[in-house]
């Protein structure tokens, strides 16, 4: 049922450069993707291998619960949510990432389907509205895009904000918080390069004071001042709202100073964060925290080699009049030290190393355990969320740990093999190789700890059928 969540083809389209050539019959599923390489070695051995689920292991991704705003996948459970994000996202109703938390924009993706077709709109998944999500059948009404924002006044703002570096979400023309913040992020940054933004003059006098007769024998006659309305300086409040300054400058009338300063490894403050906040917005870079560091470095050697310049890693005056154009190329994915791919198939994990210009060099192969088939692990391509906390991880809805977890999306984790409740052996890497989970993927504690130490949130992680 869940194979039409994620099209068969998507994967391998994400990654045809890599394939291109090597999709032989006889290769694995990592060599056809990254070609050959030099695999890391899997430990193998042990006695036992018990399932840290026991007798009631009953859950099951055909039975659908109620999933509704705040819920999120359990840690080692059905990824539920993650399933229902990657149909919503399939049909066009979510513009959003599959990550595993009910929130807001899953609601109104369910509340619209329900509209569409014929349920009650409670923004709410029953099982009924589930059913109708994941059915085959053609009359399934789908999203319909809404072309009246374009051209909008949101909408060039968005495209400026994005261009100059202070905002990386989507260009949707809908006034939501992401583009306020980015609008107000653009005022604060204008008042500091240029003190006169926003600000309206102080108007000359246009009257004369007016003189008091009235006084008594001996008094000096008094001058009144009139206040004049308008006569202090008004100055635009940086919020968040669409108002005449900003578009002064988004429709052209004020230049807007693209390139104020170099910017290298090692450097921080505004015009790196604005940096980093492009080549996001481009998928060349994954987090934006305003430190210029070996992240962003290497995420910049491939912008410019994506668009003719040379690598040389540092921020130039050429290097940021590309990035902040209209004319600057995006990547095909974020640039990370390295990229993982789980392939259900063979129960294998594959990693390639970042090479300057793909992940074609496979450095890393693993032997894992994926979900069970009536719990399975989520396919399609996610950032992963990073360490989930230190070397011991409890799920408690087991009463037993895991070492090295990472967070893949959701409640789907890397792990090692289980222990019991008092952190004793109960799975060994012997069982590796079958599918044994509710969804997260098991390794040995060896390969889930390199996964710890050596992939940062975001990496990219790739899990295919």
């Amino acid at each position: 049922m869940f194979k039409r969540i994620i099209g068969a083809g998507l994967i391998l389209a994400l990654l045809s450069s890599s394939a291109a050539g090597l999709c032989e019959e006889s290769m694995s599923a990592g060599e056809a993707l990254f070609g050959p390489g030099n695999y890391g070695t899997q430990l193998e051995g042990g006695a036992t291998d018990a399932d840290m689920y026991g007798a009631d292991d009953t859950a099951s991704a055909s039975n659908y619960p109620t999933l509704r705003l705040g819920d999120s996948d359990s840690s080692d459970g059905v990824a539920y949510i993650v399933f229902l994000q990657n149909r919503l996202i399939e049909l066009g109703y979510l513009n959003d990432d599959a990550d595993g938390t009910y929130g807001v924009n899953t609601e109104v993706a369910v509340r619209e389907f329900q509209k569409n077709n014929g349920l009650q709109a409670t923004g709410i998944a029953d099982p009924y509205t589930q059913e109708m999500i994941y059915s085959n059948n053609p009359g399934i009404v789908a999203a319909t895009v809404d072309n009246t924002v374009f051209g909008s006044d949101t909408m060039r703002v968005q495209n400026a904000m994005s261009q100059w570096g202070f905002m990386f979400s989507k260009v949707d023309g809908k006034m939501g918080d992401n583009t306020r913040t980015a609008i107000k992020s653009f005022k604060e940054y204008m008042a500091t390069v240029d003190p006169t933004y926003g600000v309206t003059p102080t108007p000359e006098p246009t009257e004369v004071p007016e003189i008091s007769t009235n006084t008594t024998f001996g008094d000096m006659p008094v001058a009144m001042d009139v206040l004049l309305e308008g006569a202090n300086p008004i100055i635009v409040k940086a919020d968040g709202e669409i108002d005449g300054p900003l578009l002064e400058y988004v429709d052209g009338e004020k230049v807007f100073q693209v390139f104020r300063q170099v910017v290298r490894n090692g450097d921080s403050g505004d015009e790196v964060m604005r940096v980093q906040k492009r080549l996001k917005a481009l998928k060349y870079l994954y987090t934006a925290d305003g430190s210029f560091g070996s992240m962003t470095e290497n995420a910049l050697k491939y912008f410019q080699r994506k668009n003719g310049l040379t690598e040389t890693g540092i921020a130039d005056q050429d290097t940021q009049m590309q990035l902040f154009s209209a004319a600057a190329l995006p990547s095909e994915e974020y640039v990370f030290p390295y990229k993982i791919i789980v392939d259900i198939g063979d129960q294998r994990v594959y990693v390639g190393k970042w090479n300057g210009s793909s992940y074609k060099d496979l450095v890393k192969k693993f032997k894992c355990s994926t979900g069970k088939d009536h719990t399975p692990t989520p396919t399609g391509t996610y950032q992963a969320g990073g360490r989930a906390g230190g070397e011991w991880y409890y799920f408690k809805d087991f009463n037993c740990y895991a070492k090295w977890a990472t967070r893949i999306v959701g409640g789907i984790l890397f792990h090692s093999v289980t222990y019991n409740s008092h952190k004793r052996p109960s799975g060994s890497v012997s069982g590796l190789g079958r599918k044994a989970s509710h969804g997260c993927i098991r390794l040995s504690v060896e390969n889930a700890k390199w996964i710890y130490d050596n992939c940062p949130r975001g990496t990219t992680v790739v899990i295919q059928k």
